[in-house]
C-alpha cells in the first residue's frame, strides 16, 4: 500500500459515532461527545476524517481538534489517541499501512497549513522504536508541546480467576482484606451521582493540594451517543468512603478520577474500587480497562499501585508533530509560545 492509494474524506459529526465504533482502538478521546466539549473548552473546532483504500474500505479515521491563530486562519490540529487504525476488518495494521496513513495525514496538513500533532492510541500493539522511526521517515518529529501518555491496561476478556491470579501479592492481600471488611458497592450514571462523588473528591483535593488541568466537573455534563460515564461508590456503615469515575467508549473503559477518604484508606477501599472497576468493565463487555495514566517520576506511589493490578505497562507512540513548509508554521509556533507565557503568568 502507498500513501497515494489512500483517499481522505471529511466525515460529518452524525456519521462519526458509527464509523469510529468499527475500530478496536477507539477510546473516549476520539468520541464525538468528548471531542466536541474538549474543543469548545479551548475555543477550537473539530474535524472528522476517514482514510480509505482503493477498494473503498476505511482503514483509518481521526478526530482533529483545530485551534487557529486569530487573523491567520491556520493553527494547530491535535489528534489525541489517534488516528484510529485497528479496524475490525483489519485489526493489526502493518508498518506499511501505518506509513500510508501518516503520509496521508501529512499531505492533509500541508494542504490546510495547520501544524499537525498526534499521539497514537495506547493499545500496546505498536513497537515504539519502529513507530518512532516510521514517523520520522514520514516527516514527523517528536514534540514536547503535547503531553506523552504512559498507562497500565488490563485485559478484561480474562475470567475473574485469571484476573485475581494476575494481581501482585502485595496488591492482592489488601484487596482480600477489603473484600472481608463489609464494604458495599454502588454504581450509577454520573448524572445521577456527581454530587456524591464531588464531595469525596473535594475532600481529597483539599488534603493533597492538587489541581488537574481538566477538572472532573468538565466530565459531569458530557452526554452523547458514544460516551458513557459512570461512578462507582464504596460505602461503609451508611457513609461514602471512596469513589471512582469511569469513561467508556468503544471497547475501552478508562479510569478518570478517584477519591478515597481517610476512613476508606484504612479499609483499603482504593483496592476494593479498582478491583470492582475491572469487574464492572468486564461485565459491560469492555475489552480493555485503561487505568488512566501513570507518572513514575512525579507520582511513584500511584504508579506502583496501578502497575500491581496485573495490567500491561503501555506507552502510546508520540506525541509527534508535522510542520508544513510555510511561513505560517513559524507564526503559529511564535503565537503558541506567547500564549503559553501569558498563561503561565496568570497562574
Amino acid at each position: 500500500m502507498t500513501s497515494a492509494s489512500l483517499a481522505l474524506r471529511v466525515v460529518t459529526p452524525d456519521e462519526w459515532p458509527g464509523l469510529s465504533a468499527a475500530f478496536h482502538d477507539l477510546t473516549f478521546e476520539q468520541s464525538l461527545t468528548y471531542a466536541r466539549a474538549a474543543a469548545e473548552r479551548i475555543g477550537a473546532r473539530v474535524r472528522f476524517i476517514a482514510l480509505a483504500d482503493p477498494g473503498g474500505q476505511t482503514v483509518a479515521a481521526a478526530c482533529l481538534r483545530i485551534k487557529t491563530v486569530p487573523g491567520l486562519g491556520r493553527g494547530i490540529a491535535w489528534v489525541a489517541a489517534g488516528p484510529l487504525m485497528q479496524h475490525r476488518e483489519r485489526p493489526d495494521p502493518g508498518l506499511e499501512e501505518m506509513r500510508a496513513v501518516l503520509a496521508a495525514l501529512r499531505a492533509h496538513a500541508q494542504d490546510t497549513g495547520h501544524i499537525l500533532r498526534l499521539r497514537l492510541p495506547a493499545s500496546g500493539m505498536q513497537d515504539i522504536a519502529a513507530t518512532d522511526q516510521l514517523a520520522t521517515s514520514e516527516g514527523f518529529r517528536p514534540t514536547g508541546r503535547a503531553v506523552p501518555y504512559r498507562t497500565v491496561i488490563v485485559d478484561c476478556t480474562e475470567n475473574e480467576e485469571t484476573l485475581m491470579r494476575g494481581l501482585h501479592g502485595k496488591w492482592r492481600n489488601p484487596l482480600r482484606n477489603a473484600l472481608k471488611a463489609g464494604i458495599e458497592l454502588e454504581c450509577h450514571p454520573i448524572a445521577d451521582c456527581a454530587n456524591r462523588f464531588h464531595v469525596l473528591y473535594q475532600q481529597v483535593q483539599a488534603a493533597k493540594g492538587f489541581a488537574p488541568d481538566i477538572p472532573p466537573e468538565f466530565y459531569y455534563a458530557l452526554k452523547g451517543p458514544d460516551f458513557s460515564h459512570e461512578v462507582l461508590i464504596a460505602r461503609k456503615d451508611g457513609a461514602d468512603i471512596a469513589g471512582m469515575t469511569i469513561g467508556r467508549a468503544g471497547g475501552t473503559g478508562v479510569y478518570l478520577f478517584g477519591a478515597t477518604s481517610e476512613a476508606g484508606r484504612r479499609l483499603n477501599a482504593g483496592h476494593f474500587l479498582m478491583w470492582q472497576a475491572i469487574l464492572h468493565c468486564r461485565r459491560q463487555g469492555m475489552k480493555y480497562f485503561d487505568l488512566g495514566g501513570i507518572a513514575p517520576e512525579t507520582n511513584p506511589s500511584v504508579t506502583r499501585f496501578k502497575q500491581r493490578t496485573g495490567g500491561v505497562d503501555t506507552t502510546a507512540p508520540g506525541p509527534y508533530e508535522f510542520r508544513p513548509a510555510r511561513l505560517s508554521s513559524a507564526l503559529i509556533g511564535a503565537a503558541e509560545t506567547l500564549h503559553a507565557r501569558i498563561k503561565a503568568r496568570k497562574r
